[in-house]
């Protein structure tokens, strides 16, 4: 296959999807709460390019190589090799690498990972550091050594890496706040600092959303949907009265206590996948932890959405240029296949 089609390819269809991403963020601009999803791409495995005459294979033995080693901030480690290739192992095989950044995840794994938009580090879904055996890397201690003895020197005929281009790999959801709007409305709730509002879902599923637009459906207090928002004491009935909602979630109807909104902090967002409807549920087998809520309940108000259309529209139009110039590319490459079968087949 011809490599230069396939990378152009594979940088069409990223930014495709990056592009339907881009969209939906600025479809939800005016929708309450709306936490915007950011796009992460990564390239293909680096695979080990050799000549067509190969000579007889030798073992992977060991040559004098000094790795540069440093502390690049906080946790985070970055190595590089002159002789021989680092080897991660990724969700599509090995890739053998000359640069390699990394972390200690909880487990004592070096891992690479990614910041979020708290500055943290993040190894969900990333890929470990290997030896020649296969075996994950583990351990804080003399991690100098152990990087140099996992080192792959490859045989004489391999001259070098390829990427086969780039792929989407995931969705990240940028948790930040968005403005508060004003709107008068007593059932409106906007949450001042960290925190989600629990709903109740099918089949008493919890659900966390930061829409508070609400309304009294049968008597309780639901979103628009109908699904009821959960109190400390579960469902909140609320049957008639002048209903006022204090900064800490108390909930009084014509002066009376009823419940407590309950409004939780999540440690581990990392954890939560966009349901619809403005709504996020735990993900399969996911460990989140509820923090107490810290901030503050504003009556009266409503989060706006967290997208910025004129970043976003900027997003777009560099989308499109990118889009543009792989189309030039894959009709590049295809005029070419097109003159060797025609031109070059008839010399």
């Amino acid at each position: 296959m011809n490599r230069g089609l396939y990378i152009g390819a594979t940088s069409l269809l990223t930014n495709q999807r990056r592009l339907d991403v881009l969209a939906n963020n600025l479809a939800n601009i005016n929708t309450a709460g709306y936490k915007r999803d950011i796009s992460l791409a990564e390239s293909f495995p680096e695979k080990l390019l050799s000549k067509m005459s190969k000579t007889p294979e030798l073992n992977n033995i060991p040559r004098g190589n000094e790795i540069q080693f440093e502390e690049v901030q906080g946790d985070i480690y970055r190595a590089r090799t002159l002789d021989g290739y680092f080897v991660l192992e990724t969700p599509l095989g090995k890739s053998y690498v000359k640069e390699i950044e990394f972390v200690i995840d909880e487990e004592g794994y070096l891992k690479t990972s990614y910041k979020n938009l708290e500055d943290e580090n993040k190894t969900d879904y990333e890929n470990y550091v290997i030896n020649n055996n296969g075996d994950r890397l583990q351990g804080a201690e003399d991690l100098l050594n152990t990087l140099q003895e996992s080192l792959y020197y490859p045989p004489p005929y391999v001259i070098g890496t390829m990427s086969a281009g780039v792929r989407f790999q995931k969705l990240f959801i940028d948790f930040t706040s968005g403005h508060i709007m004003d709107t008068g409305g007593k059932l409106d709730l906007a949450i001042k600092g960290d925190g989600f509002f629990k709903v109740q879902g099918q089949d008493g599923e919890i659900l966390y959303t930061r829409n508070g637009s609400f309304a009294i459906t049968d008597g309780y207090l639901s979103d628009l949907d109908g699904r009821r928002v959960l109190g400390q004491n579960g469902e909140i009935f609320l049957n008639g009265g002048e209903v006022d909602i204090l900064a800490n979630g108390e909930i009084r109807l014509d002066g009376q206590l009823v419940d407590v909104l309950d409004v939780v902090d999540i440690d581990n967002k990392e954890f939560l996948r966009k349901r619809g409807d403005n709504l996020f549920y735990v993900v399969e087998n996911g460990a989140i932890e509820e923090l107490p809520f810290q901030g503050e309940v504003l009556q009266g108000y409503l989060e706006s959405s967290n997208m910025n259309p004129l970043s976003g529209m900027v997003e777009m139009v560099n989308l499109l240029r990118e889009f543009e110039a792989n189309q030039k590319v894959v009709r590049m490459q295809d005029e070419m296949l097109e003159r060797a079968a025609n031109e070059i087949g008839r010399v």
